[in-house]
């Protein structure tokens, strides 16, 4: 009799079959192995790679498919608000980092693990199939902070949870038209921003009626510049300024008192637009001139600021430029600082199928995978044990050793009016003033009333 139970028991425990399928399975095991649909919204990560590693997933979990769709940055709000007001929205949606407290309410925080069921080979002999359930854990708070470069931590913890995991994370650097350099006779990159306004003035061209026709480097306005915003919160913190202290917004802080131009952040400002400012030694751009990722691939600008991702757009629309990469130059080598732009994989909180929502997000940023997906996408690895290997590529290199300092300093819940308001800040600051006293007056109280609009965010 013992004999007999102990059999049934063993049947019981491992319901082996002849083939993928439900027949003489429990309902709890039916369950664990039903079809399941994950709906993925992504913008800009690369849906080809994306698509190679859903396939692997469902190879290990037949019974779930990924369905990835790209949405249209400038639709991805009102697309991501009517779909849960619909109950028909994705289940994992793909973010940028600075979106994480905008979208809190709407995510669900990661679990310590997740349950995944699958069929295996008990006998290669008789090929009898057992349901086997793995156990998968994600990353902890301790190893977010201990494995990820220090921005990510700080990014997608909020209320001791985790929102996201990044599979990349990008970082500003200069990229240079080699023989733009060597026909202005300059031999060497520049090291310090001093020599770099020294070129910029040699590599900028006029035309008789004083037209640019070449510009040294496309830096000073905002609307014709990609990384507007970035670039100008870099000159801001390179300057010393902290641009945010918990949920205070303090770029301004004291400026009311100030008394002459001579202030880190008027320096910081006055040093951006000066690049723009006829009058100035620096001047080679305005807001004439088109977009400045499309006039470097022209050859019509020798130095230009972006992201690793403008590499392939670079190297694809002007394959016979000598192109050269080279790190933000710093204001002060002991500090160095830099700005963190990256997306980050999310699970939302309607989803129906949250275990393996967050199982996947857990799959494809594993570092195996995040390893994978950034050699083939041209991007910095966000953790820290890659970045040495990353490092010794000449053009990733750059991007990737900043990432172990770059940072985002808005942590707010409206991340595009202030992108505007820093738009409209930079625009103001260009316009003239009857005199020094009333320019000194005037860009004051832009800059104050412009932190004021961001405080009104956070």
């Amino acid at each position: 009799m013992f004999k007999k139970t102990l059999i049934i028991s063993i049947i019981s425990i491992f319901f082996l079959t002849t083939g993928f399928g439900c027949k003489g399975l429990s309902t709890t095991q039916q369950a664990s192995l039903k079809p399941i649909k994950l709906i993925y919204w992504t913008i800009y990560d690369d849906v080809d790679e994306l698509r190679v590693l859903a396939t692997e997933y469902s190879q290990r979990y037949p019974n779930v498919t990924i369905d990835i769709r790209q949405v249209n940055y400038n639709e991805f709000d009102n697309l991501f608000t009517n779909a849960l007001a619909d109950d028909v929205g994705p289940d994992i949606v793909s973010q940028h980092a600075t979106w994480l407290r905008k979208n809190q309410t709407r995510l669900l925080p990661a679990p310590a693990g997740t349950q995944m069921s699958r069929m295996v080979i008990a006998d290669n002999f008789s090929k009898d199939q057992q349901i086997v359930t793995d156990t998968n854990l994600l990353p902890t708070i301790n190893s977010i902070s201990k494995d990820y470069v220090k921005t990510v931590a700080n990014d997608v913890i909020l209320d001791n949870k985790i929102y996201g995991l990044p599979l990349s994370l990008d970082t500003l650097a200069i990229f240079y038209n080699q023989d733009l350099l060597d026909r202005a006779g300059i031999a060497e990159a520049p090291k310090d921003w001093a020599t770099f306004i020294s070129d910029v003035k040699k590599l900028t061209k006029f035309n008789s009626v004083g037209d640019i026709v070449q510009a040294g480097t496309a830096l000073g306005t905002y609307n014709n510049i990609n990384a507007a915003f970035d670039i100008t919160s870099l000159f801001i913190i390179q300057s010393g300024i902290k641009m945010s202290i918990g949920n205070s917004i303090t770029f301004a802080s004291g400026l009311d008192k100030a008394q002459s131009r001579n202030t880190p952040i008027l320096s910081a400002l006055d040093f951006y637009t000066d690049f723009a400012r006829p009058t100035k030694e620096a001047y080679s751009w305005n807001e004439k001139k088109p977009a400045d990722l499309d006039e470097f691939i022209r050859g019509k600008v020798a130095f230009y600021f972006g992201y690793s991702y403008d590499y392939k757009t670079i190297k694809n629309r002007a394959p016979q430029m000598n192109l050269r990469v080279m790190p933000i130059l710093q204001l002060n080598q002991e500090s160095p600082s830099n700005i963190a732009n990256y997306w980050v994989e999310s699970v939302v909180v309607k989803t129906k199928y949250p275990n393996e929502a967050w199982d996947f997000v857990r799959f494809i940023s594993s570092p195996e995978n995040v390893a994978k997906y950034t050699a083939k996408v041209f991007s910095p690895s966000p953790l820290r044990a890659q970045i040495a290997t990353q490092q010794k590529d000449e053009n990733l290199g750059p991007f990737a050793t900043q990432a172990l300092f770059a940072e985002n300093w808005y942590r707010g819940k409206d991340i595009d009016t202030v992108k505007s308001t820093f738009a409209n800040m930079i625009t103001e600051l260009l316009k003239p003033a009857v005199n020094d006293n009333d320019l000194l007056k005037k860009d004051k109280a832009i800059i104050i009333n412009t932190a004021a609009r961001v405080q009104q965010t956070m």
